[in-house]
């Protein structure tokens, strides 16, 4: 009777396998972010590095040029091995295509800011941080609304509230704040989606010897 019953011209058996591919399909979606996780490290450490750098040198203007060029070198190498050696991807469904779409847009937005700022020599200064910040906040917080991920909101949540903040504190806490985002929303985040990463192919592994 139930597996008969119409809502709107779709079974309850269709709609219950609807929902099950949109579960699967966040699911891959989040495997496909924690698969990546290592990006999320590697520019929170570039990041670092660049600020050190600039600390170190402020009347510079190679440290964020020199840095960011060597990350994105560093990122193509490590793709380029990861999908030589597994094959991984992001982008098997729609989902995977969305968020590698939010953060290629964000990537290239925050090119484009990064350059115009650079030209004239602004990038010291707080609004530049703050909307830095923000950019990656908002990356977070709408991959974390289309895989439907709490611990990414939080990411995103963070980020934003650290650019806002940046406008309300005096130097040197901006630098601080700084600092601790790319820590705690660029590295730990990284090592956490990382550590999701190992822990699922481990669980593949056992599933497939047993």
């Amino acid at each position: 009777m139930a597996e008969l019953e119409q809502e709107g011209g779709t079974t309850r058996d269709e709609l219950v396998q609807r929902v099950a591919l949109m579960e699967e399909m966040i699911a891959e979606g989040r495997q496909s972010t924690a698969r990546f996780g290592w990006c999320f490290v590697l520019w929170g450490v570039i990041d670092l590095c660049a600020m050190g750098w600039q600390f170190l040198q402020p009347r510079s203007y190679w440290p964020w040029p020199v840095s960011i060029a060597i990350g994105v070198i560093l990122q193509f190498m490590g793709i380029a091995l990861q999908r030589r050696k597994s094959g991984a991807a992001c982008g098997k469904n729609a989902r995977g295509r969305s968020i590698q779409a939010v953060w290629g847009m964000m990537g290239a937005t925050a090119t484009l800011y990064f350059a115009a700022a650079m030209a004239q020599h602004k990038t010291w200064q707080i609004s530049f941080f703050a909307a830095m910040m923000m950019f990656v906040g908002m990356a977070h917080g709408t991959s974390a609304m289309i895989l439907r991920w709490r611990a990414q909101g939080l990411v995103a949540v963070c980020w934003w509230v650290g650019g806002v903040a940046m406008f309300f504190v005096p130097w040197p806490y901006p630098l601080g704040i700084f600092v601790a985002e790319m820590l705690f929303g660029m590295i730990v985040f990284g090592m956490y989606a990382m550590w999701l990463e190992r822990r699922r192919a481990a669980a593949a592994l056992e599933q497939h010897h047993a």
